[in-house]
C-alpha cells in the first residue's frame, strides 16, 4: 500500500512522498513482494526493470541492493549501490546499507563509520530511519567499550522512536536506576556553560555541535567549559582519543575542584573504550587454551566446585558456554563460621575454547600455569592477549566474595575491612598512568596531578558502588556500602575546595552579554547606544523569540545606523526584521525601501554575499507594489545569475499568481520546465508542471 502523498518518504530523503518514489513506488513494493514470497528471479527481475526505467534516482538502485543483500548476494548488491552514489555522493539510505554490509561481515569499525555517514545525512524529518541507525551506532558502540558515545546514540534512537517500547528497555537496562553500571560510566553529562555562549541546542547532529565547541576553543582558548563541551561532543561521536585530548585541556585550565572531578573521571571512563588500552591503567589480560579433550576439562572444573574455587557458575542459554568466577579463600585468624574469597580470575569454557582473564596480569598467569599442569596434553599451549577491561570487572581486586556467611553483620564488616585495607594499602600506592606514573598518595601534592586524581578516585568509588554484593538475609536485601571514600581523600588531602567562579582575566577575556537568558523586560531596559550593532541583532534575535516584535524592531532600526564592524558585516537579519515589520503593518513600499538600503550595504561592505536574498525579496516586493515590469526584470536577473537554483523558478511563478498575471506566470513556468528537462531535476519539473496548469487557467 502507497504512503499518503504529503507523508515523509519511506526512502528517508526527507522529501514528501509525491515529491519522491510515488512515481515508482508500485514498482518497489512489487519487488519486495515477490522476494518476501520466496520468489527471488521475479523480484530481481523487476527491480532491474525499476532501474532501467528511472537510472537517475539513486532510491531505486539502493533497493535493489537491498533485495540482493538479503539474498546474500554482496558483489552485486555493491555494485547496484556504486551506481547510487555516483548519483547522489552523499544518499543516506546508501551509507545505511553498506554499513549493514560491512556489519555482516564482522567488521564493526567500518560498520560504526558509515553509519555515523548516514546520520548526518538523513535529514531530521527521516525520523524511522534515524532510530534505525541510531540504535545501530549504539550497539556497535557498546562493542567498542563505548559507554558514553552508546548513551548518546540511544538517546537520540528513543527520541526519535518514542513508542518503542523494547528501545527504552534496552536503554533502561544500561544507563537506567537500576543499572549496575558505574555511576560515572552512566551518567547523563551536559554541556557546561561557556563564557561565549554558542547555540547548539536546535541541531540534532553532533557534527554541527562539535564544529561550533572546535570554533570557539580557537576564540576562547583559555575556557574550560568551552573545551570540556569539545571533549564532550568528541566522545558523544565515539572520538575517543581526540576526546580525551579536548578534556585533558579543560582539566589543565579547570579553577573549580567538582568539575574537574567530573572531566577526569570521564577520561578515565574514555580510556576504557576500544583502541585506548596504551594510556589505560584498566586493562584486561587474558590467556586462552584451546581444548583437546573437553572431558579432561570438565573433570577440572568438577574439582574446582569440589574445592569451593567457582563463585557464580552458569551456563548459557543455548548449553555450549560455561563460565564462572575462580575465587581463593582468604585467611581468617579466627573462626567465625563466615568464609571470604578473592577473585583471582573469570573463565569461560565454549566453542572449544577455555579462557582466562583478569585486570591483574600475575593472577591470569597463574591460575593459567595451573591449567597447563593439571591438564596438560589436554589443552594446547596457552596464547597471552590483552584488551579492555570490563566496568564490572574493575572493582574485583577491591572486594571480598561470601563462599559461606554465618553472621551477615560479620561478613559485611569482614568485607569493609579488605575493601579499606586495598585502597589505602595498596591501591594508594600502586603507579598509574591516568598521573604520569606517580602514585595517589604523590600527586595529591601536585598542583596538576591533584585533579587528576580527583577524577581516578571518583571511578573507583563509582565502580565499587556498582559491584559491591548485595547481601540477602532472611530474604531481605541488605546494603552494602563497602568503603567511605571520604577517608581515602582525606588521608590524601584530596578535600574539593569550593570556588568563586572563573578567574577575573577569563571572563575579561570573553565577556558577552547572553541576550538568551534575559527577559522582555530586561532587553527593554537596555540602552541602544550602550550596544554594538552585533549586540544590537543579538538582542533583536532574543526579543523575536519572546514574540516581541516591537523591541525586535527598535533593535534593528538602532542597528542599521551603527557604524560597521569589520567582524560582522553582514547585516540581513536586521534588515529582514525591519523589511517583515513593514510588510507586517501593511507598507510594502517601506519594505521595498529598505530591502534596497540593505542591498546597498550589502554591496559597499559584505561583498554581495546576500544579493540573491535581497534580489528575491526586491522582485517580489516590486509586484507587491504593482511594478510588475520591475518584478519581471528583477527575476531575469536572479535567474541569469542562478541558472541551476530551480526554486527562483518556482518563487517567480508563484509572485506572478499573486499578482494575477497568469501570461507572465505561464512564462517563468515554461522556462522552469525547460531547465529541469535538462538537468534531470524531477522536483522543478513536477512542481513547474502544476504552477504552469495553475496559471493557464488563471487566463
Amino acid at each position: 500500500m502507497a504512503p499518503n502523498p504529503y507523508d515523509n518518504c519511506p526512502c528517508g530523503s526527507g522529501k514528501k512522498f509525491k515529491w519522491c518514489c510515488s512515481a515508482y513506488w508500485s514498482r518497489i513494493e512489487q519487488g519486495l513482494d515477490l522476494y518476501q514470497q520466496g520468489q527471488l528471479e521475479n523480484a530481481l527481475r523487476v527491480m532491474d526493470q525499476l532501474v532501467k526505467e528511472h537510472p537517475q534516482q539513486p532510491q531505486t538502485w539502493g533497493y535493489y541492493a537491498h533485495i540482493l543483500f538479503r539474498e546474500g548476494k554482496m558483489d552485486e548488491a555493491e555494485q547496484k549501490l556504486q551506481k547510487a552514489f555516483e548519483l547522489n555522493p552523499n544518499f543516506a539510505m546508501g551509507h545505511l546499507l553498506r554499513g549493514l554490509f560491512r556489519q555482516s561481515e564482522g567488521e564493526v569499525i567500518g560498520a560504526l563509520l558509515l553509519y555515523r555517514k548516514a546520520a548526518d545525512a538523513y535529514p531530521p524529518e527521516a525520523h524511522d530511519q534515524l532510530a534505525q541507525v541510531y540504535e545501530m551506532i549504539a550497539r556497535n558502540e557498546l562493542i567498542l567499550g563505548r559507554p558514553v558515545a552508546c548513551r548518546a546514540a540511544l538517546e537520540l534512537a528513543v527520541r526519535y522512536s518514542p513508542g518503542d517500547a523494547e528501545l527504552r528497555g534496552q536503554f533502561d537496562a544500561v544507563y537506567g536506576p537500576e543499572s549496575r553500571s558505574p555511576q560515572c560510566v552512566r551518567k547523563a553529562y551536559a554541556f557546561r556553560p561557556t563564557v561565549r555562549p554558542v547555540a547548539v541546542a536546535g541541531s540534532a547532529r553532533f557534527s554541527d555541535a562539535r564544529a561550533a565547541y572546535d570554533d570557539l576553543t580557537k576564540q576562547v582558548p583559555t575556557d574550560p567549559g568551552a573545551w570540556f563541551n569539545l571533549g564532550l561532543v568528541r566522545a558523544w561521536l565515539g572520538e575517543q582519543g581526540p576526546a580525551v585530548e579536548a578534556l585533558n585541556r579543560s582539566l589543565e585550565l579547570e579553577f573549580d575542584d567538582h568539575q574537574a572531578e567530573e572531566t577526569a573521571a570521564l577520561v578515565e571512563v574514555l580510556k576504557c573504550g576500544y583502541g585506548m588500552a596504551d594510556e589505560s591503567d584498566y586493562v584486561e589480560h587474558r590467556v586462552y587454551f584451546h581444548l583437546r579433550d573437553p572431558q579432561a576439562v570438565g573433570q577440572l572444573i568438577q574439582a574446582w566446585m569440589q574445592e569451593g574455587r567457582m563463585l557464580a557458575p552458569q551456563t548459557d542459554e543455548s548449553g555450549t558456554v560455561f563460565s564462572s568466577v575462580l575465587v581463593e579463600e582468604l585467611p581468617a585468624l579466627v573462626e567465625t563460621g563466615t568464609k571470604l574469597a578473592r577473585v583471582v580470575a573469570n573463565l569461560t569454557v565454549g566453542g572449544g575454547t577455555l579462557r582466562l582473564w583478569h585486570t591483574q596480569k600475575e593472577n591470569v598467569v597463574k591460575v593459567g600455569a595451573e591449567v597447563r599442569d593439571r591438564l596438560q596434553l589436554a589443552v594446547s599451549e596457552p596464547a597471552e592477549d590483552t584488551g579492555p577491561a570490563q566496568f564490572g570487572e574493575l572493582a574485583q581486586e577491591a572486594l571480598a566474595y561470601p563462599i559461606r556467611l554465618a553472621d551477615v553483620p560479620a561478613a559485611h564488616q569482614k568485607m569493609r575491612d579488605y575493601a579499606a585495607a586495598y585502597y589505602e594499602n595498596v591501591w594508594s600506592h600502586r603507579p598509574l598512568k591516568a598521573l604520569g606514573g606517580a602514585t595517589a598518595i604523590d600527586a595529591a601534592g601536585s598542583k596538576v596531578l591533584r585533579k587528576r586524581l580527583l577524577g581516578v578516585v571518583k571511578l573507583q568509588q563509582d565502580i565499587l558502588e556498582a559491584a559491591a554484593p548485595r547481601l540477602v538475609h532472611e530474604g531481605v536485601p541488605t546494603s552494602n556500602t563497602l568503603y567511605d571514600f571520604d577517608k581515602l581523600r582525606h588521608r590524601l588531602g584530596l578535600e574539593k575546595q569550593a570556588t568563586d567562579g572563573p578567574p577575573p582575566d577569563l571572563l575579561a577575556s570573553a565577556q558577552k552579554r547572553d541576550f538568551s537568558a534575559m527577559s522582555a523586560a530586561d532587553l527593554g531596559q537596555l540602552g541602544l547606544d550602550e550596544l554594538s550593532a552585533t549586540e544590537l541583532e543579538d538582542a533583536m534575535k532574543a526579543a523575536l523569540k519572546l514574540d516581541a516584535r516591537e523591541l525586535a524592531v527598535r533593535f534593528a532600526r538602532r542597528g542599521v545606523s551603527k557604524p560597521v564592524d569589520p567582524a560582522r558585516t553582514d547585516r540581513y537579519p536586521l534588515f529582514l526584521c525591519l523589511i517583515s515589520s513593514a510588510l507586517t503593518d501593511g507598507n510594502p513600499a517601506e519594505a521595498l525601501k529598505l530591502t534596497r538600503e540593505g542591498m546597498a550595504h550589502d554591496t559597499a561592505y559584505n561583498a554581495h554575499k546576500r544579493a540573491n536574498e535581497y534580489g528575491l525579496r526586491a522582485a517580489q516586493l516590486l509586484a507587491k507594489t504593482g511594478d510588475i515590469g520591475g518584478a519581471v526584470a528583477a527575476f531575469d536577473d536572479l535567474i541569469a545569475r542562478n541558472p541551476d537554483e530551480g526554486k527562483y523558478h518556482i518563487a517567480a511563478v508563484e509572485t506572478m499568481l499573486s499578482a494575477k498575471q497568469g501570461p507572465r506566470a505561464v512564462a517563468f513556468a515554461e522556462r522552469g520546465l525547460e531547465k529541469a528537462r535538462t538537468t534531470g531535476n524531477r522536483d522543478l519539473e513536477g512542481a513547474c508542471r502544476e504552477l504552469s496548469e495553475a496559471a493557464k487557467r488563471m487566463k
